[in-house]
C-alpha cells in the first residue's frame, strides 16, 4: 500500500515539475503572461511541493515586475485623461485621481477632465475635491450641472448642501 503512495506522488511531482519547466520556457521566451499563468496554477493547486512553490512565488514576482515596466505610461493629456477614466471605470479611484490630476495640471479647466476628476474624487470618498472639480467643471459648461444630477458616481455626496446648490443652482 505504501508503494503506492509513493508512486502517486513521484507521480504528482513529476507533473508539478512538468509544469514549473513549462513556465521557464515561457519565461526565457519572455511570454510572462503564460508563465504567471502557469506559476499560479502551481501555487494554486500543488500546496504540498513547497520547494516548488517557493521559486515559484519568486518567478511570478518577477513576471509581475516585468508586467509593469512593459506597461506603457501615459503621458500625453489625452493618455493621461483616457487612462485615468480606465482606472475610475475599473474602480481603481485612488489610482485614477493621481492620472486624472496630471491630465488636469495640463489642461486645468477642461471640463471633461475637472467632470472625471470630481466624479472619482466623490467615489474615493474626497468630497472637497470632488465639489471644486465639479464646480470647475460647470464653470465651463453648464451641462455638467445635469450630468451630474443623475450620475452615480455622486450618490456619496448626493446629500451634501453644497452638492444640491451646485446641481440645482443656474450660477455655479
Amino acid at each position: 500500500m505504501s508503494g503506492k503512495k509513493s508512486s502517486v506522488a513521484e507521480r504528482h511531482s513529476s507533473q508539478v515539475l512538468d509544469l514549473y519547466e513549462r513556465a521557464m520556457k515561457a519565461l526565457a521566451k519572455k511570454d510572462y503572461d503564460k508563465a504567471r499563468e502557469i506559476l499560479s496554477g502551481i501555487i494554486e493547486n500543488h500546496p504540498q511541493e513547497r520547494d516548488v512553490i517557493e521559486r515559484a512565488r519568486a518567478y511570478l514576482a518577477l513576471c509581475d515586475r516585468a508586467r509593469e515596466k512593459k506597461a506603457p505610461r501615459p503621458k500625453t493629456f489625452e493618455e493621461l485623461l483616457n487612462y485615468g477614466v480606465f482606472l475610475h471605470n475599473r474602480g481603481e479611484f485612488q489610482e485614477a485621481l493621481r492620472y486624472l490630476n496630471q491630465a488636469a495640471e495640463i489642461h486645468p479647466k477642461n471640463e471633461h477632465v475637472l467632470y472625471c476628476l470630481a466624479a472619482a474624487a466623490a467615489r474615493s470618498g474626497d468630497s472637497v475635491l470632488a465639489l471644486k472639480s465639479l464646480r470647475g467643471a460647470i464653470n465651463a459648461n453648464a451641462a455638467s450641472r445635469a450630468q451630474a444630477r443623475s450620475d452615480s458616481d455622486f450618490d456619496a455626496i448626493r446629500d451634501d448642501e453644497e452638492f444640491l446648490a451646485l446641481i440645482h443652482s443656474q450660477n455655479a
